[in-house]
């Protein structure tokens, strides 16, 4: 009896192939889609008469980052959650993976988003963004951050906030006005200096 093995190698090629490839090389448009929904894009477009909206959101990395926001005219007091958020490569790595990730992620979603019920007045800020790697004796964590702005958003406006990993210790945060949610610009933010977690 003699056994074949092409087929199984054929298909271990295949795999190897495909692994090489980002999802939004192989199917472009369906990757920037799944971008837009795990990333606040269609929630832009709505904003309630007199209010302001702001979709926070994460960059770069899987770790978590905690968004806090406040009105008060003190710098760094009166901070109040809106709670966690994280990359999990939605658009890059194919849907199973990104939703595999998420799952075993814990609280942390892909965007949430705070309603500012007085435009007009300035608010503060703030992200916080935590990490953890290896095992065993190699396991290390740490914190990015945290990083406040102070800006003041306009009303029937929306905004987003992307707090960029650039590595495990450098972070960063940008505020863009995103009511055109194609041609989002630069917002005038202010860094808010000494807060602390």
């Amino acid at each position: 009896m003699q056994i074949k093995f092409t087929e199984p190698i054929i298909w271990l090629a295949a795999a190897l192939s495909l692994s090489a490839c980002t999802y939004s090389e192989i199917n472009p448009q369906r990757a920037q889609e799944q971008v837009r929904e795990d990333n606040g894009y269609y929630e832009l477009g709505e904003v309630e008469p007199g209010t302001a909206k702001l979709v926070v959101r994460s960059r770069g990395f899987r770790y978590p980052v905690h968004y806090e926001v406040s009105s008060s005219p003190q710098a760094c007091t009166g901070f109040e959650p809106i709670g966690n958020v994280a990359f999990f490569g939605q658009g890059v790595v194919y849907p199973w993976i990104s939703r595999a990730t998420r799952f075993g992620s814990g609280d942390s979603e892909t965007y949430l988003v705070h309603e500012i019920a007085n435009p007009g007045r300035a608010i503060q800020l703030q992200a916080l963004g935590s990490w953890a790697a290896g095992t065993g004796v190699g396991y290390r964590k740490g914190r990015c951050g945290p990083i406040a702005l102070r800006f003041t958003p306009e009303a029937g406006h929306a905004y987003t906030a992307d707090f960029f990993w650039r590595a495990e210790n450098s972070c960063s945060l940008a505020v863009m006005d995103a009511t055109v949610p194609d041609a989002p610009v630069p917002v005038q933010a202010v860094p808010v200096a000494g807060c602390s977690s």
